[in-house]
């Protein structure tokens, strides 16, 4: 079990590779720091959009992720609840999720 007080870096590094070891193809867009001291990530429209988009086998999962303690944004809760309503898998994962994230990446689909 990974302890509580990982950061989401670090929790960020289990993920991508039990997405690289199961096989997923996966995207990530990292922010990054603009000369102003601001932080950005080089996307358009609506903020809030999951951290991890991933796809196999005809399978679509989107991901959040967040420190155990880390609480979802206004804009981050509307994007899972629109993106719950269609068919792909959404998910928050913590890092105390982690034998059920490896178990959901494991899984072949019907």
């Amino acid at each position: 079990m990974i302890r509580s007080t990982v950061s989401e870096a670090a929790f960020a590094d289990v993920v991508e590779n039990l997405l690289t070891l199961h096989g997923w193809r996966w995207i990530h867009y990292e922010p990054a720091i603009r000369q102003s001291g601001l932080w950005a990530t080089p996307l358009r429209g609506a903020r809030g959009f999951p951290d991890y988009f991933a796809i196999r086998d005809g399978r679509i999962i989107i991901a959040e992720i967040k420190r155990e303690n880390g609480r979802l944004s206004r804009a981050q809760t509307e994007w899972i609840a629109e993106l719950e309503r269609s068919s792909v898998e959404v998910y928050v994962w913590r890092p105390s999720d982690v034998e059920t994230i490896n178990e959901t990446l494991r899984r072949i689909p019907k």
